[in-house]
């Protein structure tokens, strides 16, 4: 028999962590809160500015200067074709270390330059920046050749130039003449590719 004691409070026992659970849950919504607005930057916050890269597209390089290093007979132009077409005689040839086919470089009897050929073989790209190179375009006239060649040509008080590339072959050829005038480059230019048949 049970003495000095009611009935268990039933109530107060099931209602206790019911009780619990709102004011848990709150405090876990209020800590959420505080770590996003924490984290969140303001609208007007400055946002560093993007990384600027610069670098120089492949098509604006051309290729290396091409010096005359060796004695030799031009492979690909008889010497008496440069004495036809620039009316002057020449007293030594040199040539480049270029492959596949060496620059030309034709010299008066006093020693001076009178004209120089060049054949890039390579990328198209390379070949355009050459004769952009060579020709420049605020410089010089448009020039074309049959078969798809262009270019420009110049004429000046320093001499004349003619030069072409093929935009398929990525082949480029650049004749400069000590003359006032660039026909006798471009007669050059036009004998070369007959001759190696670019």
């Amino acid at each position: 028999m049970r003495k000095g004691r009611g009935p268990p409070v039933i109530g107060t026992w099931l209602t206790e962590p019911a009780m619990r659970r709102p004011a848990a849950a709150a405090a876990l919504a209020a800590v959420a809160l505080l770590a996003a607005c924490s984290t969140e930057q303001p609208e007007n916050a400055a946002t560093p500015p993007p990384a600027v890269t610069s670098y120089v597209s492949p098509s604006e390089v051309p290729p290396p200067p091409v010096e005359a290093v060796v004695d030799g007979d031009c492979p690909y132009l008889p010497t008496a074709s440069i004495e036809d077409v620039n009316g002057q005689r020449v007293a030594s040839v040199r040539l480049g270390d270029d492959e596949p086919h060496p620059s030309c470089f034709f010299y008066r009897a006093d020693g001076g330059e009178q004209f120089r050929v060049r054949v890039f073989v390579g990328e198209p790209w390379t070949a355009k920046a050459l004769v952009d190179q060579e020709a420049p375009v605020a410089d010089s006239q448009s020039a074309e050749l049959p078969g798809g060649w262009t270019g420009g040509l110049a004429s000046g008080t320093d001499g004349g130039v003619f030069a072409v590339y093929h935009p398929e072959k990525g082949t480029a050829v650049v004749a400069r003449t000590n003359q006032q005038q660039s026909f006798p480059a471009r007669a050059v230019v036009e004998e070369v590719i007959g001759a190696l048949g670019l």
